[in-house]
């Protein structure tokens, strides 16, 4: 593996919403940035015990949440967050 190695992916019920990426900066860290249409919310580097305690807890997300085969519930295009304040 390089040095650095981006790994980016969409996220969001429309995937359009936001992105993820990780940036491994070796030999120990890897960074996680999050951003929400265009804008960066977030940026925090992780551990490897941190990112393993991430890995678990993302599994137990995942195990509470619907199988793929369960019918979700189909969402009608109404936007339920509102970005304009007044």
């Amino acid at each position: 593996m390089s040095k650095t190695r981006e790994i980016e992916f969409r996220v969001g019920r429309r995937m359009v919403d936001g992105v993820v990426k990780l940036s491994a900066h070796q030999p120990n860290l890897v960074q996680l940035s999050v951003s929400y249409k265009g804008e960066r919310a977030t940026s925090v580097v992780l551990t490897r015990a941190q990112i393993q305690a991430l890995r678990q807890a993302l599994s137990e997300y995942e195990e509470t949440m619907l199988s793929d085969e369960s019918p979700a519930e189909t969402w009608d295009n109404e936007e339920r967050r509102k970005t304009d304040l007044s």
